[in-house]
């Protein structure tokens, strides 16, 4: 049985969280392989939303594992407070269901505080940060200083780790005022009984991964952020601090490479972005806010209204070169019923002339020029559409041009948030 993986084709937010609530049936283990609580997946069933940032969203599914990998960053005052705001609703997760590497590191107080300190705009770019406190973590794991849940297990072993660390910060920090006000007692307090929480789900999860695979279980990996946020191949130094292409996966989760069978590309059928960075397709103007309306594009972790424009082929066609889309997932189709003209960005000008390529340097990228295909609206509702050949004429031929383009074929056509609001089409997308 085929292994998959679901990430984000664009700067995030394209609805990761639907598709995989959408699929997760099919598959017995879901795992998350990096990221932490910058991440907001949204799943919406039963007339009920549900915000998940660390928990897969695979959790929702009575018969499914769920893992957060290694590659995965953890507050755990903030999971804590998930599991705890998704179980008062009547979904359970216990040990049984929801496991976390022991080799997963810990967020702790201080690595939020010099998150918020640094992203203030006075010693470089303003990256537009969470303030989560996941950039720091992943410095302080690159350079041999984090503290990981097999540490915790033992709180003797983690309080002297603690103690060895705070006092690395205080030398080194102690022109943050924040953290010249903390103390290491202040830190235990804040963090003992929420790892005392979640020790109970700590767990070897590469052997469990490769007894999974041994039995031929089905396994669902879940992306936070996007490609085009990705620490090596997105828009450096706009990016998030993990790999968030399906090149992070083995990483991330601790699986060998031949584990990942197919890998479904999710993208939105216009393109949003949350903080700063470049974005050819952007619209600052009447449009961009009548797609941020109906798309409803704040963000689930931070509320902040996310940037919005028009469709980019070429960047989504660099994605596809990293990740080798099976098939992809097109998510929000609806948000653009009303619109008279849509259009899809199919190259870049530039001063020696169009090109299809996705650059490197940030300050090019903010130097070209979209050229845009146009496309008549459908101007009709799509929300109660089940079926592909339901879709207006003028939803297919923008559709299939985009299959066209990216030599990939669309295999979900997501026409709203509930997860009935799903077209999978047969031949285009496996068990439908």
């Amino acid at each position: 049985m085929a292994n998959f993986a679901i990430t984000g084709a664009q700067w995030g937010d394209e609805g990761k969280g639907k598709i995989v609530d959408v699929v997760s049936p099919q598959f017995d283990v879901v795992i998350r392989f990096q990221g932490g609580p910058n991440a907001g997946h949204s799943v919406v069933f039963g007339g009920e939303r549900f915000a998940l940032h660390v928990l897969p969203s695979g959790i929702f599914q009575k018969h499914t594992l769920n893992i957060i990998g290694n590659g995965v960053v953890v507050d755990p005052a903030s999971l804590v407070k998930e599991i705890e705001g998704v179980t008062s609703r009547g979904i359970a997760i216990t040990p049984a269901n929801l496991k976390i590497s022991e080799r997963a590191h810990i967020i702790l107080p201080y690595h939020r505080i010099i998150d918020k300190f640094r992203d203030i705009g006075e010693n470089g770019p303003v990256i537009g940060t969470t303030g989560r406190g996941i950039g720091p973590t992943y410095e302080w794991k690159a350079s041999r200083r984090g503290i990981r849940f097999c540490d915790v297990v033992d709180p003797a072993r983690f309080e002297k780790k603690l103690s060895q660390e705070w006092a690395f910060i205080k030398n080194n920090f102690s022109h943050i005022a924040e953290l010249d006000r903390l103390s290491c007692e202040q830190i235990m307090e804040e963090v003992t009984a929420p790892l005392k929480r979640l020790v109970p789900h700590v767990a070897d999860t590469i052997t469990i991964l490769a007894e999974a695979r041994a039995r031929g279980s089905r396994l669902l990996f879940e992306g936070a952020q996007a490609v085009l946020l990705d620490i090596d191949f997105g828009t450096y130094p706009y990016v998030t601090s993990s790999n968030s292409s399906a090149l992070g996966i083995h990483a991330g989760a601790g699986v060998p490479l031949n584990t990942v069978d197919q890998v479904i590309g999710i993208f939105k059928a216009y393109t949003s972005r949350v903080g700063s960075g470049p974005f050819p397709t952007e619209l600052n103007d009447s449009l961009g806010e009548a797609i941020r309306a109906a798309g409803h594009e704040f963000g689930t972790t931070t509320g902040r209204p996310r940037r919005c424009g028009w469709l980019d082929l070429v960047a989504l066609k660099y994605t596809h070169l990293l990740s080798q889309y099976s098939y992809l997932a097109i998510t929000k189709l609806d948000v653009l019923d009303e619109f008279d003209t849509i259009k899809v960005a199919t190259g870049y000008t530039t001063e020696g002339g169009t090109t299809q390529s996705f650059p490197a340097s940030c300050d090019i990228l903010e130097s070209l020029q979209p050229e845009y295909r146009e496309f008549p609206g459908w101007k009709t509702s799509l929300a109660n559409i089940r079926t592909y050949e339901e879709l207006p004429k003028q939803a297919r031929d923008y559709l299939e041009f985009i299959e066209d383009y990216m030599q990939c074929p669309i295999g979900i056509v997501s026409v709203g948030p509930d997860r009935n609001q799903t077209i999978i089409r047969p031949g285009r997308f496996p068990n439908a």
